[in-house]
C-alpha cells in the first residue's frame, strides 16, 4: 500500500467512552504523529462515523465506502469519537448519506457549539485533554438525543453476526424479525449508515478480517477468509479490493509488521 493504515501511521491508542455514552460511542482515540514520517495516512471504511479534532477544525467523517486519504501536518495529533454503526444519525440530524465518503465541518451540524468546542480544543494542552472535553460535550447533549434506536442496535447485531450465506441473513426474514418493512428497512439504513444493509454486512466482514489478521503472527489467507466470514479466499480478494483498493496480502502484512 502506499499510505499506511491510519492505526499504524503513528501511536495509535483507543479506550472506551465514558459509561453513559457507550450505547452510542464505540470508542474514543488519540492517534499522535508527531515521530512519524508519514505525510498521509489511509483511513478504510469501517461502518463507523468519527467526530475528529485534527489539530487545526473539528469535523465529522465517514462514512465511508472506499478508503480515503488524510494528510499529515508535521508534528499533529489526531482525537476523535466513534460512534457505533448508525448511531450518529441521532447526533447529527441528518440523513448519514448525505455526509457519504465526506468530510464535514462539525459547525455544519452543532453550529456555535461547534465554534465554541474548537476553541475549547485549541487551548487544551494535551489531546487527552481534547478527549474528554468532546466527551463532557456529547455527555451534555445526551439529554437532547435520547437513548439508543434499539432497532438500529438490533441490524447492527444482525450485520455482524451474518456472514457470507444469504439463508442466514435474508432481508425478509430480518424484517420478519424486526417488524418492518423491506422499504422501511432499506430506508433506515441509508439515514443511519449511510447505505444499504448488505454493504454494511460487507463492511463490517472487512473488519472483522482486520481484527484477526492483527491477531496472527503467521498469516494463513485461506484460513483468514474462512474465520472472517467470506465464502472462500477468491471472495475476500475480490471484496478487499473493492472496498480497500489493495490485496489481502497487502493488508496482512502490514497489519502484522
Amino acid at each position: 500500500m502506499d499510505s499506511p493504515l491510519s492505526q499504524l501511521a503513528g501511536e495509535y491508542q483507543e479506550w472506551f467512552p465514558i459509561e453513559p455514552l457507550r450505547d452510542h460511542v464505540s470508542r474514543v482515540w488519540v492517534n499522535d504523529l508527531t515521530r512519524s514520517v508519514a505525510s498521509d495516512f489511509c483511513v478504510v471504511p469501517d461502518g463507523c462515523v468519527d467526530i475528529l479534532w485534527t489539530g487545526e477544525r473539528l469535523c465529522v467523517a465517514g462514512p465511508d465506502t472506499h478508503p480515503m486519504i488524510e494528510q499529515v501536518r508535521p508534528g499533529c495529533r489526531f482525537v476523535g469519537v466513534r460512534f457505533l454503526p448508525g448511531a450518529a444519525y441521532q447526533w447529527l440530524g441528518v440523513p448519514l448519506s448525505e455526509v457519504l465518503n465526506a468530510r464535514v465541518p462539525l459547525a455544519e451540524f452543532w453550529k456555535r457549539d461547534a465554534s465554541e468546542l474548537a476553541d475549547r480544543a485549541f487551548r487544551a494542552l494535551h489531546p487527552r485533554a481534547v478527549l474528554a472535553g468532546l466527551q463532557r460535550a456529547l455527555l451534555a447533549r445526551l439529554p437532547n438525543v435520547g437513548p439508543a434506536d434499539q432497532q438500529i442496535a438490533c441490524l447492527r447485531t444482525n450485520a455482524l453476526a451474518n456472514h457470507h450465506d444469504s439463508r442466514s441473513g435474508g432481508l425478509k426474514e430480518l424484517c420478519g424479525r424486526i417488524g418492518i418493512s423491506e422499504r422501511t428497512l432499506r430506508r433506515r439504513c441509508m439515514d443511519t449508515f449511510g447505505y444499504g444493509f448488505k454493504t454494511l454486512q460487507r463492511i463490517l466482514r472487512l473488519q472483522r478480517l482486520f481484527q484477526f489478521a492483527s491477531l496472527t503472527t503467521r498469516p494463513d489467507l485461506a484460513g483468514l477468509a474462512t474465520e472472517a466470514g467470506f465464502a472462500d479466499q477468491a471472495h475476500m480478494s475480490r471484496e478487499v479490493r473493492r472496498l480497500c483498493r489493495a490485496t489481502p496480502g497487502e493488508l496482512v502484512a502490514e497489519l502484522c509488521n
